[in-house]
């Protein structure tokens, strides 16, 4: 079974999968005031091809396993993921041609706080929490994308990859 270490997110090794925005801490580069309250403007966007409204939602994540057992991906729609009340763990891949390549698999541990937005067609799967037994991800997806643009694949056996926490 083949490895990959999570390392921690930042723009630069995410930016073939999506963006990242520290929503909870936000820097003064985004901020419309040197004053509180100050609103952090524009802070990472989802460009969406679906016109359906971005439908919010909460995945209830627990500790397993770090295997990566299946893949998935969204052609039309950004997914965008925050941990709520724990850090996470993800994974992701480059959009391809509906052509799983488990190889170019990369783990990534995200902040708490921190929002994460997958290109559309970039491959990625349910998240792990790092520190406590179950957590919470904010989840935002044009509605009813897990019924109309979701293709996933489980991968055989001798595919599936184990995560390494840093």
């Amino acid at each position: 079974m083949k490895s990959i270490k999570a390392v921690p997110v930042t723009h630069e090794n995410f930016r073939p999968y999506g963006f990242i925005a520290n929503i909870a801490d936000p820097s003064a580069d985004y901020a419309m005031s040197d004053t509180l309250p100050a609103f952090h403007r524009d802070m990472v966007l989802a460009p969406m091809a679906d016109p359906a409204p971005i439908a919010f939602g909460s995945l209830k994540i627990n500790r397993r396993p770090t295997e990566i057992r299946d893949v998935e991906y969204h052609s039309g729609a950004c997914e965008v993921m925050m941990p709520l009340d724990d850090d996470m763990v993800i994974y992701a891949g480059p959009a391809s041609n509906d052509v799983v390549e488990p190889e170019k698999l990369e783990a990534f541990v995200v902040p708490q706080g921190t929002l994460v937005v997958f290109r559309a067609g970039a491959w990625h799967g349910a998240p792990w929490p790092v520190h406590q037994e179950t957590a919470t991800v904010l989840i935002c997806l044009p509605e009813r994308t897990y019924l109309t643009d979701t293709v996933k694949y489980p991968l055989p056996e001798e595919q599936t990859i184990t995560i390494e926490l840093p």
